[in-house]
């Protein structure tokens, strides 16, 4: 079977070139494994604007990839042979072994796509016939340009039956972990480092260290919620601000800019990238300055940006600003915006959320028109709620792809319990917010998470000594007695976490 790999470095980040624990980088390494698929005729290298170290390769360059310009650069590689092989450049576990049961597959089944499922995401390449890669330029052009590493799976899933498909399963589905065994961030290559000091190397490896050691990974924060305004102008009974915020209706204080950037700072030193959703509590359009605050966020390539309202309070003008810088290139892509409605009639969002259903519509249909692709309505589930959910969904639905069905929380039984069913699942994991989020007040003081509510586990301070990293590593304590709870008989997990059942939600 003639074989070509194309290895996709188009948006490499320099971590892939970085020393893995005193030996080669995830690009070389990424580089060996391409190198010996076996029946490999051609190996071809994809790179964008960081270029690769030269090597015998041959090589396509672009200043910018999309995803069909990477099935154009699949299909040239590919032309003549009976597969192609697609892998990113940053992925330093890709296992031979496992690859080769799946090359085997897709030659005995005469597969089209190949993938595996169940494993943590690096682990495996895809493989690929190429006298599909036509159809599949047709049918990526209604999905996002930029590409990803399921961007390929993404455009596949759009007329999946329209193929013949062989999966390589995991005898362990570690899906729910949702790892990423790349150095595409300072995050994921703080993981890597861990996992090959604890003894991973390959497809065996992994599933037998990964689920023993859940200690590891937790690496560093990726979702940063900020309270940049004290005031709001509804007092919502979804919310527990109200009960602990004072008098919420009537309060202008607002987080300082100067503060905020601190803010920023440290999580760019601490992660390198993360969300930042600058909603921990108030409303947004509160701040006086708010423009100058989203402005800061985006000015940084690494961080992107979620802004969750009620919709109320904002100048238009200025969003619409913003829309048109963010179009002229400066990252519309990392922009979001979720406005909380709740109810689809009016007077059962009079009820839930008091006053301004009208001015909270039309500001959602007037984010829906500036931001296609990045505008969303949301709706927490509830007793309430729930004879109106499906006319909620469905009439949103004729505006946007983006509506949200968010989860009820009673912030660990500090609000009354209107949770509709109980989703929780039967085993228990560590809470995904103790293991990638931090949550800021107004005056820097940083919580268990956004659902310690009343206060009772405080990490630290963004303003104190050692900020947002101290209190980021005081978080460790209570991670690892989430795992202890969930392994060892008879332990318990600590207050509030025994009452809360948010543990297995996940934000960006």
């Amino acid at each position: 079977m003639k074989l070509a790999a194309l290895v996709y470095a188009g948006s490499l980040s320099p971590h892939a070139f970085e020393p893995l624990a005193g030996g080669a980088s995830a690009y070389e390494r990424s580089l060996g494994f391409a190198s010996a698929l076996p029946g490999l005729e051609r190996l071809v290298v994809a790179e964008g604007s960081i270029a690769p170290p030269s090597g015998p390769q041959e090589r396509f360059r672009r200043e910018l990839w999309t995803v069909d310009g990477i099935l154009e650069a699949m299909a040239e590689a590919g032309a003549g042979m009976d597969a192609i092989v697609l892998l990113w450049a940053d992925q330093p576990f890709l296992d031979l072994g496992l690859a080769g049961r799946m090359l085997e597959n897709y030659r005995r089944y005469r597969a089209e796509y190949c993938f595996a499922d169940g494993y943590p995401l690096g682990l495996a390449a895809e493989i690929v016939a190429p006298r599909i890669l036509p159809a599949l330029r047709t049918l990526c052009a209604s999905l996002p340009p930029e590409p990803a590493r399921d961007s390929l799976f993404s455009v596949i899933q759009k007329d999946i039956n329209s193929f013949d498909i062989e999966t390589a399963i995991s005898p362990l589905d570690l899906r729910d972990l949702r790892l990423t065994l790349a150095c595409d961030t300072k995050r994921n290559t703080l993981l890597v480092e861990r996992l090959l000091e604890a003894g991973v190397r390959d497809e065996g490896s992994a599933l037998e260290v990964i689920p023993g050691r859940l200690d590891l990974l937790r690496t560093l924060p990726a979702f940063v919620q900020i309270q940049v305004a004290g005031g709001c102008p509804q007092s919502c009974a979804l919310c527990p601000y109200p009960g602990v915020g004072g008098d919420i209706l009537g309060r202008g204080d607002f987080m300082e800019k100067s503060r905020f950037v601190s803010i920023l700072d440290q999580v760019e030193a601490l992660s390198g990238d993360a969300v930042i959703d600058i909603s921990l509590w108030g409303e947004p359009s509160r701040h006086p300055g708010i423009g100058d605050l989203i402005d800061e966020v985006l000015a940084r390539p690494g961080l992107s940006l979620i802004v969750e309202t009620s919709g109320l309070g904002w100048d238009r003008n200025l969003v619409r600003s913003l829309s048109e810088g963010l179009l002229a290139g400066r990252g519309a892509a990392r922009l979001s915006w979720i406005v909380s409605l709740d109810a689809w009639s009016p007077e059962l969002y009079e009820k839930l959320r008091g006053s301004g259903y009208a001015e909270a519509t039309s500001f959602a249909e007037f984010l829906i028109g500036l931001f296609p692709r990045g505008a969303y309505v949301q709706c927490v589930r509830t007793r309430e709620n729930e004879a109106e959910l499906e006319a909620f969904w469905r009439g949103w639905k004729k505006k946007t792809e983006n509506v949200i069905v968010q989860k009820y929380s009673s912030f660990a039984g500090f609000l009354p319990q209107r949770r509709v069913s109980d989703l929780s699942p039967l085993l228990r994991r560590p809470c995904w917010h103790l293991k990638r989020d931090l949550a800021v007040g107004l005056d820097g003081s940083v919580p268990l998470c956004r659902e310690c509510v009343r206060g009772e586990i405080q990490l630290g301070n963004a303003f104190a000594e050692g900020g947002l990293e101290a209190a980021w590593a005081a978080g460790e304590a209570y991670h690892a007695a989430h795992i202890e709870a969930g392994s060892v008989p008879g332990s318990t997990y600590p207050r509030p976490c025994a009452e809360c059942d948010e543990y297995y939600t996940y934000n960006a």
